[in-house]
């Protein structure tokens, strides 16, 4: 009977020793899925302090009417100058379109100081249309353009 009751506990042991291997395999399967899948941990020491930004979908485009600039050049010269502005997703276009008066005073303004030959080129346009999403961000303050996008330049 003794060697009954032996058995009978190494049975017991056995088994929560295979229960425990079981439960521990599991946990490392999880974790190890945990990082590949959901890339969590502290991550390299040139991740720290990286914070994410959100990036606001396009919504609709409002298109302006064309403008006629008088450039800084002498003898005179013109540029004429079409441009919209991109709304955030579910953007308010009768907001933007209230405004845009005070839109094209600003875009006249900053435009006015250029002269021909610094409205010309690739690198020219993307300075030009950086300083009009300057522009209409002082107008638009709360959010409700995200940039500008120029449809048509020419000089004369």
């Amino acid at each position: 009977m003794a060697d009954d009751e032996v058995d009978a506990v190494d049975g017991e042991k056995k088994g929560k020793g295979k229960l425990i291997g079981i439960v521990v395999g599991v946990l490392v399967l999880l974790g190890v899925a945990y990082f590949v899948f959901l890339g969590g941990g502290g991550g390299d020491s040139e991740e720290a302090g990286v914070t994410t930004t959100t990036v606001v979908a396009d919504g609709p485009v409002i298109e302006v009417d064309e403008m006629t600039i008088t450039l800084a050049d002498d003898p005179i010269r013109y540029a004429r100058l079409k441009f919209a502005v991109v709304l955030p997703a579910g953007g308010d276009t009768t907001v933007v379109g209230d405004r845009v008066p005070l839109l094209k005073d600003a875009v006249l303004t900053a435009i006015s100081g250029y002269t021909a030959d610094q409205l010309v080129g690739a690198e020219a346009l993307d300075t030009l249309r950086d300083q009009l999403t300057a522009s209409a961000l002082t107008v638009f303050t709360e959010g409700e353009v995200l940039r500008v996008v120029i449809t048509e330049v020419l000089v004369q």
